[in-house]
């Protein structure tokens, strides 16, 4: 439920990649964000018991810079504020699912963790600051929860947030102040940036209010000379890397819909169809759990590629490992009596099957080598490693290739699989109720799988949507 609000790991690259300031001057410069942010959400508006959740989320963030004579720029150290609350509650029987917890700092840092603020200098007049709204898991965290459920907090690769949309009137602002930026002249008076929005979706379900303020004051002299630019956080290779693990991220899940929402019932479907669903119905039943596995890793990659959290190592570069997993264990064909019939069926769609398996784990594996490559480039900017940043940039352009190719073969292999089933008149179709179910069952399994919901939301820019209602149209055939 935390659509467009986390923040992403991209904008943080792009603040944190910046070079620190270097000055030929001593001063000082103070960089303090703080303010509030408040949502609310309604299920139905018309009966706000149903479904109802809230924030509240105060922050105030401070850290002073030195500016030495030595071209450095050192920290005096981060005072950092947290406080809130998140809560939903549900109308029976759900009442299980009701949830409430704190929102304090987190404690301690993770290792290497960067800070929510920052000072730049780009050999100009104007000096910079950058602040982060710390609302993600990297700078807050839970406690005092309400439930066990593993929804029922706020995890480290998450963030807080129960809107399932931000207000048109607010997105924008919001966006803004994710990771604000401020600029002020060396030795001239504070500046501060406001940023101030309300609104309301036009459904009613959804209510937020952001305020804060970001000021910069320094009393240092304008530096004689600077270092070099920062290096580039956004090349081509980065953003195509992006933008097709999100493309792939969409048609992951709904293939994955069947086989980890729906799961052996779609071999008990099938069964239920007649002789030749019997004939297949194992078949189908069998190649569900493995499967499932290599979407559900797949997904994470995709998805973690789109929110890309860095990683170290950034000097090396990620191979596409090979695929080594087993064919799948299938039950045996019956005799075939002539084209059509159930044991003939059933032996076109075994190969089909495993090649479809092949296919899907070959896909994971491409998957995985780019979302590591894809983190180690954004620890590379961070570290402001430019040689280390081109190699991993390089390597995206590698494995990107490969990405691609093995996602043909892998959407070749499924419409195969469809086409066989469609020939012989078989599909297992879902009405919304089941569908939503199978969806809710699918996001279950990704969140066992270390998949947080806020951030597949976030990196799916919004709620996950089933579109793919019976098996056929999840295959892409």
């Amino acid at each position: 439920m935390t659509a467009q609000r986390a923040v992403s790991a991209l904008a943080v690259a792009l603040t944190c990649a910046l070079a620190p300031a270097v000055a030929h001057a001593d001063g000082w410069v103070t960089v303090e964000y703080k303010g509030t942010l408040d949502e609310s959400f309604v299920y139905q508006p018309s009966d706000p018991s149903v479904w109802q959740a809230t924030l509240h989320f105060v922050w105030a963030e401070r850290q002073v810079f030195h500016l030495t004579g030595t071209d450095t720029v050192k920290s005096e150290g981060l005072h950092l504020s947290i406080a809130g609350r998140q809560s939903s509650t549900y109308a029976p029987p759900n009442t299980n699912q009701n949830c409430s917890f704190a929102i304090v700092p987190r404690s301690p840092f993770a290792k290497g963790q960067l800070s929510p603020l920052n000072a730049v200098w780009h050999g100009t007049a104007p000096i910079g600051g950058s602040a982060i709204l710390p609302i993600t898991g990297s700078y807050a965290m839970s406690t005092g929860a309400t439930s066990m459920a593993p929804s029922c907090e706020l995890p480290q690769s998450g963030g807080a947030g129960v809107g399932d949309q931000l207000p048109e009137a607010v997105a924008t602002v919001y966006g803004e102040a994710e990771v604000a930026g401020i600029e002020a002249q060396l030795g001239g008076p504070s500046v501060t940036r406001r940023f101030d929005a309300d609104g309301k979706t036009p459904d009613g379900r959804n209510t937020a209010s952001l305020h804060a303020t970001l000021t910069l004051s320094n009393s240092a002299r304008r530096p004689a000379d600077a270092g070099g630019s920062p290096p580039q956080s956004f090349t081509p290779a980065r953003k195509q890397a992006k933008l097709d693990a999100l493309d792939a991220l969409k048609d992951t899940m709904q293939r994955a819909l069947y086989p980890c929402g729906v799961g052996v019932g779609v071999g008990t479907a099938l069964i239920a169809a007649g002789p030749v669903g019997v004939a297949v119905g194992g078949t189908m039943s069998a190649l569900t759990t493995p499967l499932c596995l290599s979407y559900l890793k797949t997904i994470k990659d995709e998805a973690d590629t789109v929110a890309d959290p860095p990683k170290p190592g950034y000097r090396t570069a990620a191979k596409i490992q090979p695929v080594r997993a087993p064919a799948a264990k299938l039950p045996a064909c019956p005799a075939s009596q002539g084209a059509g019939s159930p044991g003939a069926v059933c032996a076109q769609l075994q190969p089909a099957g495993q090649a479809l398996l092949r296919a899907t784990r070959a896909t994971e594996a491409a998957a995985t080598a780019i979302d590591t490559t894809i983190s180690r480039e954004t620890a590379a900017l961070k570290a402001d490693d430019r040689k280390a940043t081109a190699l991993q940039d390089r390597t995206l352009r590698t494995l990107g290739r490969s990405f691609a190719a093995r996602r043909r073969a892998e959407i070749a292999a499924a419409k195969g699989v469809a086409q066989i089933l469609r020939g012989a008149g078989l599909n297992v179709t879902l009405d919304p109720a089941a569908a939503a179910a199978a969806l809710s069952t699918l996001q279950q399994r990704l969140v066992a799988a270390r998949l947080p919901a806020t951030k597949l939301t976030t990196a799916l820019g919004g709620a996950p949507q089933v579109t793919a209602l019976d098996l056929l149209t999840s295959l892409g055939g």
